[in-house]
């Protein structure tokens, strides 16, 4: 799905990811990011099913249609902020096994450390226009 956005999508049910989110939309000036929950009807039209049920790793599409996942989608999310986030690509010359263990160890402790929501994050009115679902 070719946009003019990144499309951001994450586990709507895990505390941290909420948090991650939140992060960005206070820090995405230019509104270049889109968001929606990996449990969403947008995930499950454009994501393979597999990603779509692997809901421990993050997934960034980018304006191209290309599709990445775990540390590399972190990275790339955060410096699509720009400016000094733009530092965050320092961070893909560390091995790619190396980042995405320590992706996967945090992504595998997230619901005990920092918890589960019942339902998905609901955006509110003013970052309606920055969720696809």
């Amino acid at each position: 799905m070719a946009s003019e956005h990144r499309i951001v999508y994450f586990d709507g049910h895990c505390n941290v990811c909420n948090a991650f989110i939140d992060f960005l939309i206070r820090r995405d000036r230019k509104r270049i990011l889109k968001y929606t929950p990996l449990q969403g009807e947008t995930a499950r039209a454009h994501l393979s099913a597999a990603l779509v049920r692997d809901v421990s790793t993050l997934v960034m599409e980018d304006e191209k249609g290309n599709i990445t996942t775990e540390s590399t989608a972190a990275i790339k999310t955060i410096a699509s902020l720009g400016g000094v986030y733009s530092l965050m690509h320092v961070f893909l010359w560390v091995p790619k096994g190396i980042r995405d263990w320590v992706y996967r160890w945090i992504a595998d402790h997230r619901y005990m450390w920092w918890g589960k929501r019942d339902t998905c994050r609901l955006p509110t009115a003013e970052e309606r226009a920055q969720f696809l679902d």
